[in-house]
């Protein structure tokens, strides 16, 4: 039996990751619950660990990625669209900022239409990741992500300070990492960070938690797509 493609077999955790955000931004449902429900069903850890990491990125700035398809499609997608939009956010947060390798993460992504069932939309998609890949994605406004209610409460309570409290909003995070226990414990982990030149401290209260000082692509991180570690927040580790 002929091995599957690389790109075949990143599609199904892309298209996994696509379902998620897809109840979640656009039907409101639980990151939370609609991960439990979907990890599951993926056997290999690293198809899970890129699935919330790709979850987690496209969660933190889906009002940049919203401005992208706004400035490159004529008529983005609607509601019905959903799962095409959400696919498209998953292809843009590997390009940035996550970066990982580009022509593996278009190659997958399109790939991951198909296992959505719109392949009839897999050139749209291979399309705007290749624009992404090659302009660059628009910056946006670091307001698109406020509920509006609150955006207006902000402008009128700080008006001298708004901006400011914008503009830190959509600064790059820390870097937050879950190391798997079933490949190793979190000193063992540190200390393959530091061979790789790459600082991180542990959390005192939780028993898996890395955080990495700077910033940097996670595809370089040891042992990222072997599953050794996934991204996810100090807060969501606690929970």
């Amino acid at each position: 039996m002929t091995a599957p493609s690389p790109s075949a077999a990143g599609a199904r955790p892309r298209a996994v990751a696509a379902r998620v955000l897809d109840a979640v931004l656009l039907r409101g449902r639980s990151l939370r619950v609609e991960l439990a429900k979907s990890l599951p069903t993926l056997e290999d850890p690293r198809d899970r660990a890129l699935v919330e990491t790709l979850c987690f990125a496209v969660l933190r700035q889906p009002g940049r990625f919203e401005a992208a398809l706004s400035n490159w499609m004529p008529k983005p997608p609607g509601r019905r669209d959903g799962e095409l939009k959400t696919l498209l956010f998953v292809g843009f947060a590997q390009l940035d900022p996550l970066g990982l390798p580009a022509h593996a993460a278009v190659a997958s992504t399109v790939e991951a239409a198909r296992v959505l069932g719109r392949r009839h939309q897999a050139g749209l998609v291979n399309a705007l990741l290749r624009r992404a890949q090659r302009e660059g994605l628009p910056p946006g406004s670091p307001e698109a992500d406020w509920p509006d209610w609150l955006r207006e409460r902000i402008r009128a309570d700080w008006p001298s300070h708004a901006a400011a409290i914008f503009a830190e909003s959509v600064a790059p995070p820390p870097l937050w990492l879950r190391v798997n226990r079933q490949q190793g414990d979190r000193d063992a982990y540190r200390e393959r960070l530091a061979a790789a030149g790459i600082e991180a401290r542990p959390d005192p209260d939780l028993a898996d938690a890395l955080r990495v000082e700077g910033t940097l692509a996670v595809a370089s991180l040891p042992g990222f797509t072997a599953g050794a570690v996934s991204v996810q927040d100090a807060a969501a580790q606690a929970v």
